[in-house]
């Protein structure tokens, strides 16, 4: 059981499609506070698996880390690259806070100039924590206790 967060991977196959769907789902503190329907263009659901396992590592070693839910660096017909993560900060080994970012087309491709986005550098491209934008507006956020044994847990868990 998880009292603090959890990363839940939904499959679905709806009527008439000859394909499956993927929803990405983070729970925290039992409520689901982000869920996006994966673009699995550049990345497998077992690239984000990994990604996130790496990301949850990094917290025993690391003040900041985050969760890629999607990463598409494909320019099709209609499709946008982008990349959508949530980033994690840990404050003073007891509590994390979890904000989400989206990086779209300009912005993606300005982001591209400074360095290639992959699993090894995305954490590179964390934003200092806010509450508020540049225009007052409050941003989104969550928190919740730091457990390093529900983290294992969930490491393992994703590894099967």
């Amino acid at each position: 059981m998880y009292n603090n967060f959890y990363i839940r991977v939904d499959q679905n196959r709806y009527e008439g499609d000859d394909f499956d769907t993927f929803k990405f789902n983070l729970i925290v503190k039992n409520k689901i506070v982000d869920e996006y329907n994966a673009v699995l263009k550049s990345w497998a659901v077992h690239d984000y698996k990994c990604q996130w396992i790496e990301a949850l590592k990094r917290l025993k070693t690391h003040t900041t880390t985050c969760l890629v839910f999607c990463y598409n660096n494909e320019v099709a017909k209609g499709d946008f690259p982008g990349v959508r993560t949530v980033d994690i900060f840990k404050v003073i080994n007891s509590k994390l806070l979890f904000q989400p970012r989206n990086f779209f087309s300009d912005e993606y491709i300005k982001m591209l100039k400074k360095k290639e986005y992959n699993m090894q550098s995305c954490y590179d491209f964390i934003m200092p924590f806010e509450t508020h934008n540049e225009y007052g507006w409050e941003l989104d956020y969550w928190s919740c206790d730091y457990n390093p044994q529900e983290i294992d847990q969930l490491i393992a868990e994703l590894k099967k």
